[in-house]
C-alpha cells in the first residue's frame, strides 16, 4: 500500500549540526498530525504483521535536493507517526523487517512531500529469528554468546 504524506522533515545534517529541541519537537509534531491527516484521507487501516517501509521524498518547488541518507530523520519521524496512527503496531524488529529511503524524485511541479510504501511480509516466509527478534546472524550469535555467559555466572 501507498501513502502520500505532505511532510519532508529537517535534513539529517541539521539535527547533527544542533537543532534545538524545540525545533525538533516542532517537526515531529507536524510529521505527526500531517501522517494522520493522511492515513484518514486514504482509510489506511493497521497491519498485524512486519512489513518493509519505502520513503521516497518528492521535492517540490523551491526545495533543495538533499542526499538520500539525509532523509534518515524524515524518515524515522514518519514511521514514528505511523505507530501514533495506529497503522504499525510498533516500529521495533518484531513489526519493522527494514527501512529503505530512495532518491528524491524531483517535480517542481508537485506538492512537497513522502511516499511510503508499506510492504506487509509474509510471516512463514520472514520469520523473527532467535532471541534476537529478526537481528541479524552476527546479532544473533553475539545474544547467544552472552546467554551462556549468563548462564555460566548464575552455575
Amino acid at each position: 500500500m501507498h501513502l502520500f504524506v505532505e511532510y519532508l522533515g529537517p535534513s539529517t545534517n541539521a539535527i547533527y549540526a544542533g537543532v534545538h529541541w524545540a525545533k525538533r519537537k516542532k517537526a515531529k509534531d507536524d510529521a505527526c498530525r500531517a501522517t494522520l491527516a493522511a492515513v484518514r484521507a486514504a482509510d489506511i487501516q493497521p497491519v498485524a504483521g512486519r512489513v518493509d517501509l519505502v520513503f521516497r521524498p518528492r521535492l517540490g518547488k523551491g526545495v533543495r535536493r538533499r542526499d538520500t541518507s539525509n532523509a534518515s530523520m524524515t524518515a524515522k519521524l514518519l514511521e514514528d507517526a505511523l505507530v501514533k496512527a495506529g497503522v504499525l503496531a510498533d516500529d521495533t524488529e518484531a513489526h519493522v523487517r527494514r527501512v529503505i529511503l530512495e532518491p528524491a524524485e524531483i517535480d517542481r511541479q508537485a506538492v512537497t512531500g513522502t511516499t511510503i510504501e508499506i510492504i506487509e511480509l509474509d510471516d512463514e516466509e520472514y520469520p523473527l529469528q532467535g532471541m534476537g527478534g529478526g537481528l541479524s546472524p552476527v546479532a544473533d550469535a553475539g545474544n547467544r554468546k552472552a546467554e551462556r555467559a549468563t548462564k555460566e555466572t548464575a552455575a
